[in-house]
């Protein structure tokens, strides 16, 4: 029998998301860093094309969503536009860009806590 990965909405690409996360918990690695990343910048592509986005609520969640600095970090690092390096040591799992130093998990959650709002007042 096929198996099929279903990516038709928005939804679809938030449980991507949350997968991503969890992989973070599995294993911090470059490789998993850039697929959380990407998948937190374009998700905001897939509500904005949703039907659901001409409500005047989703509208402001998406505001704030596509303003939110860690979302912005997202699209440098999706966009090519700027480098990233993850360092993992005795301290913890950070993401380096430029002069930013970020625990990965506090920004993994920060960006999940952002999309979350849009899912749950749907």
């Amino acid at each position: 029998m096929a198996e099929l990965h279903d990516f038709s909405n928005p939804r679809n690409l938030y449980e991507k998301l949350i997968r991503d996360g969890e992989k973070l918990n599995v294993e911090v690695n470059g490789d998993n860093v850039f697929n959380f990343v990407s998948s937190a910048f374009h998700l905001q592509h897939w509500i904005k094309n949703s039907p659901l986005i001409g409500s005047e609520v989703m509208k402001r969640i998406l505001k704030r969503i596509s303003s939110d600095e860690s979302i912005k970090l997202c699209e440098s690092i999706a966009r090519a536009k700027q480098s990233f390096m993850v360092e993992l040591d005795e301290n913890g799992s950070r993401i380096i860009v430029g002069d930013l130093s970020i625990d990965v998990f506090e920004m993994r959650n920060h960006i999940i806590n952002q999309y979350d709002s849009y899912f749950k007042s749907k």
